[in-house]
């Protein structure tokens, strides 16, 4: 009966006095045409990469892009004048507490927290109480107007491990990839079975590589920082014996496989051995692993207990090398919003994981402060994302859809509108400002 009344609240998502459901969010503006001003491009796939411009949106389309200030015949959106703008930015890897968890983000505060990150998709991932395992519950989350929604499906029932979910049934709902999130695939023919059967669905199985039998009680890189203070570790071995196995079996079955949260070197080198060898592989890091190292953890401070681990300066060292060189398709927030119970406790009961999608952009750019390095983001989270999602392509030209972001390489943070508490404090350069998507137009901290 409880499964039942989530299901339901969640098919009819918020109501208003009427009973009619509410799919826009607030804060973002919906517009026939407008203008954004005087926009530098930042698009190395666009002919006007690196050049200022004006661009005219009609019906979420662009229909001009000329010098700027030339451009006048539509209302100006003043406030994204003179800012840097990319194609929309895609969040591979988030998770909402809804259903099940709203303390910790519902659905409103995780798309006001992605658009000031500026995301204009986000992947969702299926860890929820009950888990996204079925069409119903892909079908029930909620549509908004600033953000679109890249649904990721369980892949086996109740993300236990063991029997398929109903892939088929989602994927028709709009599932566009399979995952048990950071629930390990155990049995190998599990996940065999999926690669097999995903394969006539068009859709990619995503694997989270760590072994916890060989670290059931780790906590932590094992490295210094946790011999010194004692800490069960979580070795390399945990997640390169899962590396291996899984590439191994996509070789063999065939199919798409993609390995999420990368941490240390030795993993990014199976990946690229795999890649030569033709295996169909993709792989993504999260934020942390890419600015965050073990000294972190000598804080106690247990928004930097992340799963897998914050690792080496090599092993970090590592994961920019394959990320540069096409190894490591994504990067992700892997956003992960906690509330105090789960947060504020010694380092050893918390909870894995960190609030990242709202300074994701910061946080990259003050690690590798380029122009290099603001490509490689635009590559990353903009159009190697969409190829493997499979959401066509995005450039700053004319005829494209309207899905831009708007952002600047200075700046403060803005204040918080994720509802978790464990926001790492790592240094950040630069902030999102707004979004564009189709006819909607959101300012971040409006």
């Amino acid at each position: 009966m409880v499964y039942f009344l989530l299901l339901v609240l969640n098919i009819l998502g918020p109501l208003d006095s009427l009973g009619t459901k509410k799919t826009t969010f607030a804060e973002s503006m919906i517009y026939g045409e407008f203008i954004l001003p005087s926009v530098q491009v930042v698009d190395p796939r666009s002919p006007f990469h690196g050049r200022t411009v004006d661009i005219l949106v009609v019906d979420g389309q662009v229909r001009a892009i000329d010098e700027a200030n030339s451009l006048n015949n539509a209302p100006i959106i003043e406030w994204a004048r003179g800012l840097l703008l990319s194609p929309g930015w895609i969040d591979g890897r988030a998770r909402s507490g809804a259903p099940g968890h709203e303390e910790r983000e519902n659905y409103d505060s995780l798309v006001a927290a992605a658009c000031n990150g500026g995301f204009t998709h986000v992947a969702l991932m299926p860890s929820t109480h009950p888990a996204r395992d079925n069409r119903p519950s892909i079908e029930a989350i909620p549509e908004y107007d600033s953000l679109a929604w890249i649904p990721i499906g369980a892949l086996t029932q109740g993300l236990n491990g063991e029997r398929l979910a109903e892939l088929a049934d989602m994927r028709e709902a709009g599932a566009l990839a399979f995952s048990d999130d950071k629930h390990p695939i155990d049995h190998p023919h599990t996940l065999q079975l999926a690669l097999e059967y995903a394969q006539g669905l068009d859709a990619r199985v995503w694997s989270f590589a760590m072994e916890r039998s060989l670290c059931p009680t780790g906590v932590a890189h094992e490295g210094a920082a946790a011999l010194k203070s004692g800490m069960a570790v979580i070795p390399r071995l945990a997640e390169t014996v899962r590396v291996q196995r899984d590439l191994a079996i996509a070789e063999y079955a065939g199919g798409a496989i993609h390995l999420s949260g990368l941490s240390c070197e030795e993993s990014v080198d199976l990946i690229r051995q795999a890649k030569l060898k033709g295996i169909n592989a993709t792989a993504d890091v999260a934020i942390a692993n890419l600015v965050g190292s073990e000294s972190d953890v000598e804080s106690y401070n247990t928004a930097y207990k992340v799963l897998p681990p914050l690792r080496s300066e090599s092993d970090q060292m590592a994961l920019w090398a394959g990320l540069y060189d096409g190894t490591i398709d994504l990067v992700v927030s892997d956003h992960d919003p906690m509330d105090h119970e789960l947060k504020n406790c010694e380092w050893g009961s918390a909870s894995f994981g960190a609030a990242t999608i709202e300074r994701t952009f910061g946080w990259f750019m003050a690690k590798q402060r380029s122009q290099d390095a603001l490509e490689l983001w635009v590559e990353a989270v903009a159009h190697r994302a969409r190829r493997i999602f499979g959401l066509g392509t995005v450039t700053v030209n004319v005829g494209s859809p309207a899905d831009f972001t708007l952002f600047r390489l200075d700046g403060e943070p803005k204040e918080h509108a994720s509802l978790g508490v464990n926001y790492p404090d790592w240094q950040q350069v630069g902030r999102a400002e707004g979004v564009v998507l189709d006819c909607a137009v959101w300012q971040a901290g409006s």
